[in-house]
């Protein structure tokens, strides 16, 4: 490693917790993509990651609202300033539909969008964990 690599992955200690830091002093992210051993029997720290897809109303325009929460089963996402979710994209029939972006602490891993579903067959949400990759779930329509 050159010096340069070493200053961007300089690791503090913060509360108690090291975190490694990139060159703006932004705590690093895990950009691997997970998936669940077994889809049907998903374990605590994979319900934990996995995004949930729920449908609302549809308004008198068209658009339906599509609620993102990260966790399952009654296990919701931490954020903390170590370990948080920092993003949820919604695609639907893989097209991108939308990103939120979330910040540490004063955030929680949930978000949503208005959708027009005519057509869509399938929406998929991504959601990013700072320490354990992106997680991934479809909802078939």
């Amino acid at each position: 490693m050159n010096r340069r690599e070493a200053i961007k992955l300089t690791t503090v200690v913060a509360l108690g917790t090291a975190v490694s830091l990139d060159a703006h002093n932004s705590p690093k992210k895990n950009r691997i993509v997970m998936t669940p051993k077994d889809a049907k029997n998903l374990t605590k720290g994979e319900l934990k990651h996995t995004p949930q897809i729920t449908l609302g109303q549809k308004d008198s325009k068209g658009y339906t609202l599509v609620e993102i929460t990260v966790g399952q089963g009654g296990i919701i996402h931490p954020s903390t300033h170590t370990h948080w979710i920092d993003f949820i994209t919604l695609s639907a029939n893989g097209n991108k539909v939308g990103t939120s972006t979330l910040e540490a602490e004063i955030s929680r891993g949930t978000a949503s969008f208005s959708v027009k579903l005519d057509g869509v067959k399938t929406l998929t949400a991504e959601s990013g964990c700072n320490l354990h990759g992106i997680w991934t779930s479809n909802l078939a329509l």
